[in-house]
């Protein structure tokens, strides 16, 4: 079992992805993230990684719209023990990183250059031998801006354009430029790997990720101000809450910094004819909004959207069926009655529910049910399942890639790493 070299790792010790032939061809054996066995974000030094061989390559895709390339004998943890990936089945759950804490060693940066940067890769432009500019029609991200531009020296200059109905701001040098000296936004952007990116091919740099969950918040909260929605969908009844890039790698890179605060997004292409495919990153489902909307929030103008849209969540009915444990539980859940001798009707009157009888083991609980069990039959294995750092995904497609150059990790004390979210057993 073998992950493709673009598989990306995550790292515990700084918070950022590495894909696995980056991390071949450094000789680093970093601390990574890993599931634990009770279903806990644990980390783990990486012992090694094998030198690459050549094999069909498949790239798994779930639900969530969160893929991964891996062989076909790469093996993913399901609730029934690991299967493997090509005798996967459409329809079957695996599990996914619901939750990831803080690197095990925060950087520091300061608020101007996390504001700065997240508005640049929302609305900013910075391609070679043109002006830095940064476009918005709001006037509080405007000011954000221009006050975080101060922190490189620079004066914004505004450039009201009333037919188009937005305001650009550019970002000149605070002097003379020669050779061998360049504008100080400019000279940063370029040491993060971001100067001269057109829209889809921008992402979130490392340093973002190797800070604390109050920069992380800052960072997305700004960002939502630039290509990020907020409303309330009156015919749904519902939220709708969702960021949008042409940068696959943006919005996979935002997904996985959601999960500092345990918000669980999903995926899904854009087409429009005539026009590159975009992409929106979705939070679905009232509980899950809030904690975005709580937790991190929105910069500027649709902050107003972002307060009306809470104070309608905190009264709409929640939808539990959005984050559930996949209904094979079940039979731990029996075989724990059994050992204790408890009757189904007496687990039914125990669980404050009506006797209803097979029809009970059919459906997957959600974690709240699967806590209030656990707590009836006093079992700690249900309740690390109910409170794990593991989302149970869906597979949607299996596809094959060819033949690639691929990768076997191992990891002291552990038997996986987190790849892409997705939990990927290791050799």
């Amino acid at each position: 079992m073998a992950l493709a070299a673009s598989a990306r790792i995550l790292r515990a010790d700084n918070g950022s992805e590495m894909t696995i032939g980056e991390l071949a061809l450094s000789g680093e054996c970093p601390v990574v993230w890993s599931m634990g066995h009770r279903k806990r974000m644990v980390a783990r030094d990486v012992a090694g990684v094998a030198a690459s061989r050549h094999a069909e390559v498949f790239r798994l895709r779930l639900a969530s719209g969160r893929e991964v390339d891996a062989t076909g004998d790469q093996l993913l943890m399901t609730l029934d023990g690991p299967i493997t990936l090509i005798g996967a089945s459409i329809g079957d759950r695996i599990a996914v990183a619901r939750r990831v804490p803080d690197p095990l060693h925060p950087q520091r940066m300061v608020d101007a250059e996390v504001i700065l940067l997240a508005h640049m890769i929302g609305d900013g432009s910075c391609v070679k031998r043109q002006p830095i500019r940064y476009a918005s029609i709001d006037e509080e991200s405007l000011a954000a801006v221009s006050i975080a531009a101060r922190h490189f020296g620079v004066t914004a200059i505004r450039d009201d354009y009333p037919a188009a109905r937005v305001t650009t701001l550019r970002l000149p040098a605070p002097y003379h430029l020669t050779h061998g000296k360049r504008n100080p936004i400019a000279a940063w952007l370029d040491g993060l790997g971001l100067f001269g990116l057109r829209s889809y091919e921008k992402f979130v740099p490392a340093g973002i990720f190797a800070l604390s969950e109050v920069k992380v918040g800052l960072f997305l909260r700004h960002l939502w101000a630039t290509d990020g929605h907020v409303s309330w969908d009156s015919r749904a009844g519902g939220g709708k809450l969702y960021y949008a890039s042409t940068s696959r790698r943006l919005i996979d890179d935002v997904a996985q910094l959601l999960l500092r605060f345990e918000v669980f997004s999903r995926i899904k292409r854009v087409r429009k004819a005539g026009y590159r495919d975009g992409w929106h990153l979705c939070i679905y489902g009232a509980e899950n909004q809030l904690r975005f909307l709580r937790h991190i929030g929105v910069h500027g103008a649709k902050d107003a959207a972002a307060e009306a849209l809470i104070t309608k969540l905190e009264v709409v009915q929640r939808n539990t069926n959005l984050d559930t444990i996949p209904a094979a539980v079940w039979t731990s859940v029996r075989s724990v009655m059994a050992e204790n001798a408890i009757t189904q009707r007496q687990f039914a009157a125990a669980m404050n529910s009506r006797f209803c009888g097979s029809a009970m083991w059919k459906r997957s609980p959600s974690r709240g049910r699967l806590h209030n069990v656990a707590i009836v039959l006093e079992d700690r294995h249900l309740h690390d399942l109910a409170t794990s750092d593991v989302f149970w995904d869906e597979i949607v497609e299996i596809t094959s890639l060819g033949e690639q150059d691929v990768y076997d990790i191992s990891v002291d004390g552990a038997d996986n790493v987190i790849a892409q979210a997705i939990v990927a057993h290791t050799g």
